[in-house]
């Protein structure tokens, strides 16, 4: 599932949970790409569980608040 939200400069991005392993290198994310300007760069934050059902089933009950704040910590994808 997608889920989506605003940032302080008014873009509209997308955030939803890669695959990965728990407490591995390829734990799972939460990707945010944004859908209003396409030229931003894609950003990621692992997360806090590293478990992909977890993180879903978290993401899918979090408000925009929260979705902002884990956006404001999350690091661009080189």
């Amino acid at each position: 599932m997608r889920w989506t939200f605003m940032d302080d400069q008014f873009d509209e991005w997308e955030a939803y949970v890669s695959g990965g392993q728990p407490g591995g290198k390829a734990a799972a994310r939460i990707m945010f790409v944004c859908l209003s300007t396409p030229a931003q760069r894609p950003r990621q934050i692992i997360h806090e569980s590293g478990d992909p059902a977890t993180a879903e089933q978290q993401l899918a009950q979090m408000d925009e608040a929260r979705l902002a704040e884990l956006f404001a910590r999350s690091e661009p994808i080189a």
